[in-house]
């Protein structure tokens, strides 16, 4: 588990006269009964206990302590009140119990813990971290490509624009999809870098280029090209293979 502490409160100072409302709370030893949770997204959940300690700081009393959680592309998925005693310090508590999850993100999470005293004044915020584990992950699956079967390379000083698309499907859901490569081999055998795809969303992955016209003779003839999905575990699909026929502008 990962802690931050980082102080935002503030303070006014005067030699002669001191209240008590300006001061803001400060917190401190958060604790995560569970620093990873195990699931699955057939039936996925999100449970565990924290706590807190909470000071008022010779301020106000406290209003209210929350701790929020963020999934790992930072969305929050939920807010919960923290209770504690009437001792100072006090120790606050709360259950995070997260169900309404229509796609389960695996990776690391975050909270954020804040109290606010009854003079409206925030203490320092604190984060701590932790990781989800789908425990019946499977890989995706590159259910279909579309490529044309040729392309004509345009005459000399011309271009066209060429998109190629897959879809890929995965049974953890399409948030599990974490990218889309293909890699390259040219007519003459050569074989190219992999190369990303742009995410189009609901499982639909795209790659656009320009072709130009090519006086190299082994810019023509057939590319293959092997397509190679992978989620947020690092578990690979299955390549597929699909080619285009490049052929010489009449």
């Amino acid at each position: 588990m990962i802690i931050t502490i980082n102080f935002y409160s503030c303070e006014e100072n005067n030699d002669a006269i001191i209240d008590p409302s300006i001061s803001a709370p400060v917190i401190s030893d958060p604790f995560i009964s569970e620093d990873t949770v195990f699931t699955t997204s057939a039936s996925p959940v999100i449970n565990f206990n924290v706590s807190l300690s909470v000071n008022t700081n010779d301020g106000s009393s406290i209003n209210k302590v929350t701790c929020t959680v963020f999934d790992p592309n930072s969305a929050e998925i939920g807010q919960f009140n923290m209770t504690g005693g009437s001792s100072n310090p006090a120790t606050y508590t709360a259950t995070v119990n997260i169900t309404n999850i229509q796609c389960l993100l695996v990776g690391n999470y975050k909270m954020e813990y804040v109290a606010e005293n009854n003079s409206g004044l925030f203490s320092n915020l604190i984060t701590s971290n932790f990781t989800v584990i789908n425990t019946a992950n499977v890989p995706p699956v590159i259910i279909s490509t579309n490529l044309p079967d040729s392309v004509v390379r345009p005459f000399p000083g011309d271009s066209t624009l060429l998109t190629i698309y897959v879809n890929v499907n995965d049974p953890d859901g399409v948030c599990d999809i974490k990218d889309v490569t293909f890699v390259t081999v040219r007519p003459n055998g050569v074989t190219l870098p992999p190369i990303p795809m742009f995410n189009n969303g609901n499982g639909e992955f795209a790659f656009s280029n320009y072709v130009s016209y090519s006086t190299d003779p082994t810019s023509y003839g057939y590319y293959k090209y092997t397509f190679t999905a992978k989620d947020n575990s690092n578990l690979f699909s299955a390549p597929v293979t699909d080619s285009i026929k490049f052929v010489q502008p009449q």
